[in-house]
């Protein structure tokens, strides 16, 4: 909180910086008498208590508006001065929309600290940030309970043990899966961009960093282990057969494996190379239209009502999904997805949202396939692969 000056202009402006929205006594008379949010059903249904304490403390409205096809309108709809207030969507839309100027800054104050960093860090684009998240979707790994009975509920097993059962990746038939063999990947140093002194990716690639090794790796241990015929489908039947004791996959695969029950254990990600194996970190959260008919009230439900905690606990009630607010989580401590998950991604890295992301993962998963394959030298597939992007990305 900045520190409150004796004069009265100095101290006007310290409120403002430090203090985002809270202090109903310095906000300003509404521009409009509702804003508008686009939701999908389940955030429709979890943000009526929120709007109607909003309307109670402000006088303004919120229309949550379920939409179906929310990228493309509000990109079209936004860029005309039309579309909704706020709207909610995934962290990796922030660069597209900063780069037409669609969206606002947003100071999140004291609130900052409620998030986890990682889920804060998403929505980060050029310095600032964009918005408020509300929830977070990583890798971890699954594993059949029987296959490790022997650990302790605290253990986590190691590479070593997961070899020893097996390890079910879907390598999407042969179009490979750079995404999933991410932490893999991380374990050996080699990340996808390196980042600035803000934290900010740039369009420099890090994948030499411990590349070569991962892609010796992927020629020797992958190629035993893994399948470059395997599917999502492959995958689940494996884990339900047994033939592979663990998957490296994410919450999604919640209902059709039945992970919310004691057949399967759900932990951290071991690493293979001795460093950390990070994975990729999804978010889904708030935005704040720049033509917002009143910004200054759209931030104010954001970032003092949907950010508090008892609405953030609504939010995960309704929709299920592993929360990115701390008390949120710590409220759904009796849920193995939402534990297990989230545990496990305590250090995953934002997916970049950077324009240089799409030039990468075409050329990324067809070189891992080809080294799986033994079709060349592992160090000479990978070194052309990092040639070929960085190519790409100076197009």
């Amino acid at each position: 909180m900045a520190t409150i000056k004796k004069s009265i202009i100095a101290g006007s402006i310290a409120l403002a910086l430090g203090l985002g929205f809270s202090g109903c006594a310095q906000d300003p008379t509404p521009k409009t008498d509702a804003i508008t949010v686009w939701v999908d059903e389940l955030e429709a249904k979890a943000l009526e208590k929120a709007a109607a304490e909003f309307r109670k403390d402000t006088k303004v409205s919120v229309n949550l508006v379920v939409q179906q096809d929310p990228r493309s309108n509000f990109l079209s709809q936004a860029a005309t001065g039309g579309g909704p207030d706020v709207l909610v969507a995934a962290h990796d839309w922030v660069g597209e929309l900063y780069a037409n100027g669609l969206i606002e800054p947003m100071d999140l104050g004291g609130k900052k600290g409620d998030f986890y960093d990682n889920a804060v860090a998403a929505f980060q684009y050029e310095g600032k940030n964009y918005g408020l998240p509300y929830t977070i979707e990583n890798l971890a790994l699954v594993c059949n309970a029987k296959k490790f009975e022997k650990l302790q509920a605290w253990e986590q097993p190691n590479w070593q043990q997961v070899k020893e059962v097996g390890l079910a990746l879907s390598l999407n038939a042969g179009g490979g899966d750079p995404y999933h063999l991410y932490p893999i990947q991380t374990s050996f140093g080699a990340h996808v961009f390196k980042k600035d002194q803000n934290g900010d990716y740039t369009p420099v690639l890090d994948l030499a960093n411990g590349g070569v090794e991962f892609a010796k790796w992927l020629s020797s241990e992958g190629k035993i282990m893994l399948d470059p015929a395997s599917t999502w489908d492959s995958s689940v039947a494996a884990l339900k057969s047994g033939s592979k004791g663990c998957w490296i996959t994410g919450p999604w695969a919640k209902d059709q494996l039945g992970l919310d029950s004691a057949e399967f254990n759900i932990y951290s990600i071991p690493s293979v190379g001795g460093k950390e194996a990070v994975s990729f970190l999804s978010s889904r959260g708030f935005y704040v239209s720049k033509a917002s008919k009143d910004a200054f009230y759209a931030k104010k439900f954001v970032v003092d009502y949907v950010a508090k905690s008892e609405h953030q606990k609504e939010l995960f009630l309704v929709t299920g999904r592993v929360p990115a607010n701390k008390s949120a989580f710590d409220a759904a401590k009796d849920d193995r997805v939402v534990q297990g998950f989230g545990n496990a991604g305590r250090k995953a890295e934002p997916l970049p949202a950077i324009p240089a992301m799409g030039s990468v993962w075409a050329s990324w998963g067809a070189s891992e396939i080809a080294i799986i394959r033994r079709q060349g030298k592992p160090e000479v597939i990978w070194n052309q692969m990092i040639a070929d992007i960085k190519s790409s990305i100076n197009q």
